[in-house]
């Protein structure tokens, strides 16, 4: 008897954004197993098998920081042509899981697409998350170790993610920096800080 990989799973990394495609199998994973990016070696989540034939996905979600923990039964997966992976808090994108060929051809499509509608720039979407996640993770390192303070002294902000771009907003008097993110350019100038500035007030 031919047993199938129950589905596959594909995971945008949280540290460099580059997305793969894994297959899930059945039977041939440890209670617990890292999912790890093929291109930089980050965790990008881990693969429990619970009881009564369910496994769990747990990834975090560099966006608001939420860690997701995704539960599915192996019955539900097997007849899962593809489903979108979101960020129960936010609705970041984290990825797919499905059927292999199924998420290969919306990755297709995505790519497709982002050329139609940009046929003149030369990063494809792929390179357009991972430049997003990677200026995301520096904002955040950044943030951690104090080097961004609003001019009202408050170190508690918060980064929502639009498009291309990144706003940051502090949660004391709104304050804010809306900080590029769609190339290499934009990633270097994150070296210099970010500095907040206050909102009109009409």
């Amino acid at each position: 008897m031919l047993i199938r990989n129950v589905c596959a799973i594909a995971l945008y990394c949280q540290h460099c954004g580059s997305i793969h495609i894994h297959d899930v199998p059945f039977f041939a994973f440890e209670p617990s197993s890292a999912i790890v990016c093929e291109s930089c070696g980050h965790e990008k989540a881990r693969l429990l098998r619970l009881p009564r034939g369910r496994i769990a996905v747990e990834a975090a979600c560099v966006v608001c920081g939420t860690a997701n923990r995704f539960v599915y039964s192996l019955r539900r997966l097997r007849h899962t042509g593809l489903e979108k992976i979101y960020c129960a808090t936010d609705r970041f994108e984290l990825g797919y899981i499905g059927r292999r060929k199924r998420i290969e051809e919306l990755m297709r499509f995505n790519q497709s697409e982002f050329e139609a509608l940009h046929p003149y720039d030369g990063k494809n979407f792929i390179e357009k998350q991972r430049i997003l996640l990677e200026a995301l993770n520096r904002i955040h390192d950044m943030a951690r170790s104090g080097d961004i303070v609003c001019p009202c002294g408050s170190e508690e902000l918060t980064a929502d993610v639009h498009g291309s771009f990144i706003l940051l907003e502090c949660e004391h008097c709104g304050s804010f920096s809306v900080v590029r993110a769609e190339n290499a350019d934009d990633l270097e100038r994150l070296r210099f800080g970010v500095g907040l500035r206050a909102p009109n007030r009409a």
